[in-house]
């Protein structure tokens, strides 16, 4: 990259051998920090220099680079403690400080306030222009955390699970559990067992496995299960959460979760590599099957019904013709011994 970028480390640094902001503050405390930027291009750049709250993406890991709105049980971010200049334009090999002004929440809190700034050169409309041009254009940003604590006092972690759904990743089907630290506490080491059934205690359809994740203070993510390349299908299911962190923390977590047919129809269609489920059809032919030998039966026994009324009607009528005939025989017989006489 044509530029660099370097945090200008404070006296109340906490950890003086990391390169980002590691600061232990006091309630109400104000202190300005900084971050150098030099241009190591000839031409003139404008630079932004971002502060983002730490979140934590479906990979499970803690991310500064993003502008998302804060998880629900955040008191306090670091957007809201910061202030100060976003855009600042440098010359050709000139060197810039970015300066920021931070003031602590009135209250005093455990465990951290987690966050850092993004710091990106801000491209020019022909830059825009290219990149549009073509499919793949990387842009280059640095990223410098930030982590202000009051006390070496720390929060305990707590692991809730939220919204459990079903959609895609990478086009791919997915049950995705929302997973949610409520303290403001980083967990490392994090592992996730997720296994999702019909019902609890039932066979076990889908599974995945994860570890070394992280999540960041006061942070949620979508943590997917694999639906295996399989259609989803509507229906009640059951998951079963199985977390642990390196320091020995374990949530056992459950929750009953529907899809609907609605979600499905969509789902499955823009899916790829997707398994099609023939069970139903195979259902639906060998029904069919049954039916027309049913059909084809109950025609049969008919026309044999029918033909053994017809011999039956046959062997009656030669029956009663043999009687007549021998009827007629008697009396002819009769007759004639009646003439000799």
């Amino acid at each position: 990259m044509n530029f660099s970028v370097e945090a200008n480390i404070p006296e109340n640094q906490v950890d003086k051998s990391q390169t980002y902001f590691d600061l232990r503050m006091k309630p109400e405390q104000e202190q300005d920090i900084s971050i150098t930027i030099k241009n190591g291009s000839d031409e003139q750049a404008t630079f932004i220099v971002e502060p983002h709250i730490a979140v934590t993406n479906q990979n499970g890991v803690i991310d500064y680079s993003k502008d998302l709105p804060k998880d629900s049980s955040l008191k306090h971010s670091l957007t809201e403690v910061i202030s100060g200049e976003t855009k600042y334009t440098l010359k050709g090999k000139e060197t810039k400080k970015a300066v920021f002004h931070l003031k602590m929440p009135k209250e005093s809190f455990d465990g951290i306030i987690l966050g850092g700034f993004q710091i990106h050169k801000e491209q020019k409309d022909t830059e825009k222009d290219e990149k549009q041009a073509v499919q793949i254009k990387n842009q280059y940003a640095y990223v410098i955390g930030v982590k202000l604590s009051e006390k070496d006092q720390s929060a305990t972690p707590e692991l809730v699970l939220n919204k459990v759904k079903p959609g895609l990743q990478n086009y791919r089907t997915v049950v995705t559990a929302n997973l949610q630290n409520t303290q403001p506490i980083i967990i490392n080491g994090l592992k996730v067992d997720a296994k999702i059934s019909k019902k609890a205690g039932g066979q076990v359809l889908h599974t995945t496995a994860k570890q070394d994740m992280s999540m960041a203070p006061n942070s949620n993510f979508d943590f997917p299960i694999s639906w295996d390349n399989q259609e989803l299908k509507a229906g009640t299911y059951h998951l079963a959460v199985v977390a642990e962190d390196d320091k020995g923390n374990k949530w056992e977590l459950e929750k009953d979760f529907d899809i609907k047919g609605k979600e499905t129809k969509t789902l499955n269609k823009d899916a790829v590599e997707l398994e099609k489920d023939y069970t139903m059809w195979i259902i639906i032919g060998v029904i069919g099957i049954i039916v027309l030998l049913i059909i084809v039966w109950f025609i049969v026994k008919k026309r044999n019904e029918k033909a053994e009324k017809i011999r039956k009607q046959s062997q009656a009528r030669k029956k009663k013709a043999l009687l007549r005939e021998k009827k007629i025989a008697r009396k002819r017989k009769k007759q004639a011994v009646s003439d000799v006489s």
